[in-house]
């Protein structure tokens, strides 16, 4: 059987090296033809060009043209308002957009300027200097250049700016798009956003040194995270988890974990003070609907791309009301702070599940304090709750609380668990729209823990019915706030187009597509020339990844009947099969982005929390690593400004291939410890039983556990 394995593994790393191959030899697309065009921007009085469309985070304005060709944008409060068209340009080009800008009492922000407003599309973003005060027409130029892979713009003409919301009059006239040349002026490349401009470039450029200090400074970050978690917790687990400690010094100790981590979470948000654009939205998002309500949020004018589900939006509108009535400054670090806190308590309680199911399966009170250590001060969930300001760990709450009251029967005339099992994962679903990517393995589970055959199966089929049904109740309910005069499966749309606001082989996530280089590559280019595209290939990758967690749950199944034992007595299963699945589709499916493995750190814990293989514990402890490194790189070439400088450098690809690398021999790794499980037998696969004492690891983690040793 290991020998089917290893040619199994044989055969992913052989299609691995042939699409790899296939990317770094496929045929590069040329520089783009010339173009010149001439923009109309006559009307009819009061109305918009055609095909020209608004996009504002105000409700206070007037855009209008006329029959001159002088369309006019005003607002009397400070608003980022663009008009705005989607046109197709050439990858890896030069291009000058020109137009004549005339101002009145612009005031504040960075007022009024030609730009190239990609957020919406791959997160980047560039301006002319902005012209404040009154000035006549003037002949205002930007100089930008494509980057590989962007064949779509979208030309703003622009009152204010990202975070620079500015008030008054602009017009706009005679404004055209043409193919640069190079000896022509200073060319911005369209990387992702970091709020630099012309003016300012000099000073970024002269501070580059300094900007690839720090990211130096990162990588070894995470170099260092790995050796204390390795080399501290795994490699000294049996010293640390051997000594006795009593309640109140487990209790003591929990404490100190708390604090502990709640003093780093603080330090890293006066640092960081949340990722700027995902911060910005959350505390925006709230405040609109704090302030207006829910029934036109997703349907306003410019909120097309709102797109996180109404479950979380509907929590931020009410904590933010509860903030609002106590005057919080959301520019403030408390402030900002307050606004992590949810995912920060999602964080502690994840925790505290871990300690208690690891007491439950004979762990004793040392190994569930570390345990529980491993969440709350694990570097990837610090950085993601305190510095980021994600909300990854509340979505890996509700997957947690699912899974646990679905393994945890109520008999009675109703499985009042399995029940609400159902509607806590259709909460999950309503907070992130990632859910769902565990609901085939979910699914599967509910099915195989029917006792088909035998008498009680008609009992369990009408829970898992009725689990389902309240999966879809607790959707629909949360949905209804926001559905206006849409729809009543409106939010089936948001989910598509949410989909498809990233349409990238990988967004900064070290996975395969990494890797090969395809860090923000549109998903429909070639992994393979003329054969197949990183969508194609992620899509089968997916089915795969699928399917693998069917076999895991299925094989699972088929030993519990041979031990004649249900299968809700093995509580680690679901756990195991969803971070096989999950770990899979990250590692090679596409659309991914860097926190969607954050889920993986928290359920490999509770299956080694079961099993007690400690193979599992170092897979967790691993991907650790690789994420915490994922998300602080990911971060800062985003959201920081050394992003111009840093981001798609030569440091950069190297840091971003070899670690791309790196997840994906973890990923492998894990599949063939998976395996290896499996199909041990003896034991009863190790369920109540600890397989450090019960049974050796194979001879490969053998062989690493002498290195780690030495």
């Amino acid at each position: 059987m290991q020998k089917k394995t290893l040619s199994a593994i044989v055969a992913v790393l052989a299609v691995a090296v042939i699409a790899v191959a296939g990317f770094y030899f496929k045929k590069q697309k040329g520089g783009g033809e010339t173009i010149s065009t001439a923009y109309d921007l006559s009307s009819k009085a009061g109305a918009l060009p055609d095909g020209w469309y608004v996009n504002s985070y105000e409700d206070q304005y007037q855009v209008y043209g006329d029959e001159s060709g002088v369309v006019t944008l005003h607002s009397d409060i400070a608003d980022d308002l663009r008009l705005c068209k989607k046109v197709t340009v050439q990858e890896g080009s030069l291009y000058v957009l020109t137009g004549y800008i005339a101002t009145e009492g612009v005031a504040n922000g960075r007022g009024a300027s030609l730009s190239i407003d990609n957020y919406s599309l791959d997160k980047s973003c560039v301006y002319t200097q902005g012209l404040q005060g009154d000035n006549d027409f003037t002949e205002t130029k930007l100089y930008f250049e494509t980057k590989p892979g962007q064949t779509e713009i979208i030309l703003a003409l622009r009152l204010g700016g990202y975070s620079e919301a500015s008030s008054g009059t602009v017009r706009f006239k005679d404004v055209s798009l043409r193919s640069g040349t190079a000896d022509e002026g200073r060319y911005q490349l369209l990387e992702a956003w970091g709020g630099s401009s012309n003016d300012d470039d000099d000073d970024a450029f002269r501070d580059e040194e300094h900007y690839k200090s720090f990211f130096a400074v990162i990588v070894w970050a995470a170099v260092l995270s790995g050796v204390l978690l390795i080399f501290g917790i795994y490699r000294n687990r049996k010293l640390l988890t051997g000594r006795t400690l009593p309640e109140k010094g487990y209790w003591g100790g929990f404490a100190f974990i708390v604090v502990v981590g709640l003093l780093l979470r603080l330090i890293l948000c006066a640092l960081y003070r949340g990722h700027d654009s995902d911060m910005g939205c959350f505390i925006g998002w709230g405040q609109d609907i704090a302030r207006n309500g829910t029934q036109q949020f997703y349907w306003a004018a410019g909120h097309d791309w709102y797109d996180y589900p109404p479950g979380y939006m509907l929590f931020l509108g009410g904590y933010s009301a509860v903030l609002n009535l106590f005057r919080v400054d959301t520019g403030t670090v408390l402030g900002i702070f307050l606004y992590m806190l949810p995912a920060i308590a999602a964080d502690l309680f994840l925790s505290l599940l871990l300690m208690s199911f690891a007491r439950k399966q004979r762990i004793n009170n040392a190994g569930a304090l570390i345990l529980g250590g491993l969440v709350f001060l694990n570097p990837a969930l610090l950085f993601l709750t305190g510095a980021w300001g994600q909300i990854d760990s509340i979505l890996t709450l509700w997957l947690v609380v699912s899974f646990l009251l679905l393994l945890d029967p109520k008999p009675g005339t109703v499985d009042r668990n399995r029940v609400l099992s159902g509607a806590v994962f259709g909460l999950a679903v309503m907070t992130k729209w990632q859910a769902l990517t565990f609901g085939p393995v979910y699914a599967m589970t509910h099915l195989f823990l029917v006792r088909w055959g035998e008498k009680e199966a008609g009992k369990d089929l009408r829970d898992t019915v009725l689990s389902a049904l309240a999966a879809f109740a607790v959707i629909l309910l949360i949905s209804l706030p926001f559905k206006s005069d849409q729809g009543l499966f409106w939010f089936v749309d948001r989910f598509m187009t949410a989909s498809a606001h990233y349409d990238y082989a990988t967004v900064e996530a070290y996975n395969y597509f990494a890797f090969c280089g395809a860090n923000w590559k549109r998903a429909g280019e070639y992994i393979l020339p003329n054969v197949l595209t990183f969508k194609q290939f992620g899509t089968v990758a997916i089915l795969l990844a699928i399917l693998c967690g069917f076999m895991t749950i299925l094989r699972r199944r088929q030993a519990q009947k041979r031990l004649d034992s249900t299968l809700s007595e093995d509580k680690g299963f679901l756990f195991l099969a969803a971070s096989l699945t999950m770990a899979l589709i990250f590692t090679f499916g596409h659309y991914m982005h860097e926190r969607y493995v954050v889920p993986i750190l928290v359920m490999l814990l509770f299956a080694y929390a079961f099993y007690k293989d400690r193979r599992l514990l170092l897979i967790a402890l691993l991907f650790t690593v690789t994420t915490f490194l994922n998300e602080m790189m990911a971060q800062y070439v985003v959201s920081n400004a050394a992003m111009s400088i840093v981001r798609g450098g030569r440091e950069h690809n190297t840091v971003l291939r070899f670690w791309s690398g790196a997840e994906v021999l973890v990923c492998l790794s894990f599949g063939f410890v998976v395996v290896d499980m499996l199909h041990d037998l003896r034991g009863k696969l190790g369920l109540f039983l600890d397989r450090e004492e019960e049974k050796g690891p194979s001879k490969l983690y053998s062989f690493i556990e002498e290195g780690l040793e030495k």
